[in-house]
């Protein structure tokens, strides 16, 4: 489907909640396997917002972060500017669209050989220090610890933890001195939201060679559904992630990549709001820290903040005190909320 700017800014297909939208002419064509996996249970509404946001957003993008970022994107422009590596972003978070990358499968390998032993290091020692501690107990006639130490740790230290301490040493290293080897430049895209648009876009593989970029699947907003899906844990906690569904084709979404999956159902909730807000172009972008910088390039965005009178740096001239304590009237909304 071809959209089409329109002199508002944004596409005739653009997602606008006071506004009936057509059902999907074509038929469910979802197996039953697809139902089972993705839309268990009715589709989450979208009637009013709450108004409310969730925590972590507030945690990961604060005035702080957003003040780093933008130094960050200067620093990267000048260097691109004097000759050095272009800029030629793979994802991003903006005004325009919400489009999600994921670092190539070399660089998830390396991250994590280096904080898995890292990890499973710090973890596990103290226990072993404590087992072996309880065997010399037991066996008090053993000849010497010399004997204990090459018969029972030596093994495990040797065969054990020094390879996880390797790999979480020259993870590190790399990271260090050859961050470009660790971080990788994404291959491609995996996702968008866009709400000049309204479309839903899912990307194929890019990890496949000649797919990179390749549509998989795209809509208008207003053809997908929100599913609140749960999975206890073994320890009988419930997790909880979203899901955006297709309504009709076999295309569903995961949204954990920006809200990873939590035991904290509000928090879910209110990302739902905050990604059917971001998408309505009747709505001003969500009035967090994170879209800050690209409220006076969203049209419904800048004509609200006028009208409102609002501090173009209303978040990012914020003290932390002064956030902590949004952070905290917004936690207790948030739990307080009648969803």
């Amino acid at each position: 489907m071809t959209a089409i700017q329109e002199d508002s800014g944004y596409a005739s297909t653009a997602y606008r909640s006071n506004r009936k939208a057509l059902e999907p002419r074509e038929p469910d064509q979802q197996s039953a396997l697809f139902h089972k996996t993705w839309t268990m249970g009715p589709p989450l509404p979208k009637g009013p917002l709450s108004g409310v946001f969730p925590h972590s957003f507030l945690q990961t993008w604060g005035p702080k972060e957003v003040r780093e970022d933008d130094e960050n994107l200067r620093r990267f422009k000048s260097e691109a500017e004097a000759g050095g590596e272009p800029l030629d972003p793979v994802g991003w978070i903006n005004d325009e669209s919400i489009r999600y990358a994921s670092l190539p499968k070399v660089s998830w390998v390396l991250l994590w050989l280096q904080h898995g032993g890292r990890l499973t290091s710090l973890w596990l020692f103290p226990f072993f220090i404590f087992a072996w501690s309880v065997l010399w107990f037991m066996e008090p006639e053993r000849d010497s610890f010399s004997q204990f130490f090459s018969d029972g740790i030596l093994p495990t230290l040797l065969f054990f933890f020094l390879p996880l301490l390797l790999c979480w040493g020259i993870g590190r290293f790399l990271e260090i001195k050859y961050p470009k080897v660790v971080y990788q430049q994404p291959k491609g895209p995996l996702w968008e939201l866009n709400r000049r648009t309204g479309m839903v876009t899912l990307f194929k593989d890019p990890e496949k060679e000649g797919q990179s970029g390749e549509i998989r699947g795209e809509a208008p907003f207003h053809e997908w559904d929100g599913y609140l899906l749960s999975l206890p844990d073994h320890q009988g906690n419930i997790w909880y992630r979203l899901v955006l569904a297709h309504k009709t084709q076999e295309w569903a979404l995961p949204m954990n990549q920006l809200l990873a999956a939590t035991t904290n159902r509000e928090d879910v909730l209110a990302y739902w709001d905050l990604v059917r807000q971001y998408m309505d172009v009747t709505k001003p972008l969500p009035d967090i820290p994170l879209f800050e910088a690209y409220r006076y390039l969203d049209p419904t965005t800048r004509s609200h903040d006028e009208k409102k009178g609002r501090d173009p740096l209303y978040w990012r001239n914020m003290s932390e005190q002064d956030y902590e304590a949004f952070k905290r009237k917004n936690r207790t909304a948030l739990a307080g909320h009648s969803w």
